[in-house]
């Protein structure tokens, strides 16, 4: 008769053991959706705010010099005006969503910013994620 190994519990740390890299696992990738998905929401924020401050036509300027050629000259003022009213309008769907503006002729700029908690984050010892995005946009004159 062979002797007897001690094997009895190793079954049960292999699988506490594929558990915990397991769990690892579907953190990291429920994290990384997370911060795929918040970029895309911010681009999208950043070009529909550079959307509506290419819509803010500097009217004293275009009177004064008339068209100036392709493109029509835009208003910093407006412009604000316009992305503060956009970020009121997406501000439910993006908590702290800050959208800022400048304006160089008739190209409107925007950069979008927002700090984004990650799910597991805490868990895993990782800050809120910034994440960023810029768009540009121009009012063309159509023929």
């Amino acid at each position: 008769m062979s002797p007897r190994r001690d094997d009895e519990g190793t079954v049960l740390v292999l699988v506490l053991g594929f558990t915990m890299v397991l769990a690892l696992l579907v953190g990291v990738v429920v994290n990384v959706s997370a911060a795929v998905l918040a970029r895309r929401s911010v681009s999208g924020a950043a070009d529909g705010a550079a959307v509506a401050a290419a819509q803010a036509l500097d009217v004293e300027a275009l009177y004064r010099a008339g068209l100036p050629g392709e493109r029509l000259p835009l208003s910093q003022a407006d412009a604000q005006r316009r992305v503060a009213a956009y970020g009121a309008q997406v501000a439910p769907d993006q908590p702290g969503l800050r959208l800022t503006v400048t304006v160089d002729g008739s190209t409107a700029s925007v950069l979008a910013v927002r700090e984004v908690r990650l799910p597991f984050g805490r868990l895993l010892g990782l800050r809120p994620l910034r994440v960023e995005a810029t768009a540009r946009a121009r009012a063309p004159v159509a023929p």
